[in-house]
């Protein structure tokens, strides 16, 4: 592995490929559109979660299980004939824009928080993608359920895990850059 990079050159140019679609995103414009499709998506999942009767949704829970979420799908059918298609359905739309929305937008500002340091804008993307993948393991089981544990709920149960530790990882990462930032602004005012 040439100079220390996992995945040696597959592994460098994959994250200088990144840099540079990062680096083309972060400008205002991309930025402001990334925080509207943030805010759309806040108000999407709001009518979900009011709409599924504010019943405690997979994407919420730091862990969960097969049997768990079998008793979810089976409240969600006892609450009416169409709760699980509503739930697959906005798992494969608005909370697909979420975290390409989200990812983005938190991509961006941690390129410009670690200008031409490590490449800390790959935390929120590495989000953005368990949460696809989360979301996509959620509405294969919500529109499949039939009264059984799926095993599927386990690797599910996996992008939730991992998708969370990253997020938190990733505010960790950027209360550092702004206080790394308000620090240089302090000793080096313009």
């Amino acid at each position: 592995m040439p100079d220390g990079v996992p995945g040696g050159w597959l592994g460098r140019g994959l994250v200088s490929s990144l840099g540079v679609a990062v680096e083309r995103c972060a400008t205002w414009r991309i930025s402001v559109a990334a925080s509207v499709g943030v805010v759309g998506c806040v108000g999407g999942l709001a009518w979900r979660q009011a709409r599924l009767a504010g019943l405690d949704l997979l994407d919420s829970r730091g862990w969960y299980t097969p049997d768990e979420v079998a008793a979810l799908f089976d409240a969600l059918d006892r609450l009416d004939a169409s709760a699980r298609a509503i739930y697959a359905t906005t798992a494969l739309t608005v909370d697909m824009v979420f975290p390409a929305s989200y990812g983005l937008l938190l991509a961006v500002l941690l390129f410009r928080l670690f200008p031409g340091g490590a490449p800390m804008y790959l935390l929120p993307l590495a989000v953005a993608v368990a949460d696809g993948l989360e979301n996509i393991a959620v509405a294969v089981m919500a529109l499949s359920h039939d009264g059984a544990p799926s095993l599927l709920a386990w690797p599910a149960a996996v992008f939730t895990a991992v998708k969370t530790a990253l997020f938190v990882a990733t505010l960790a990462v950027i209360g550092a850059g702004v206080m790394r930032w308000i620090r240089e602004r302090i000793r080096h005012p313009r």
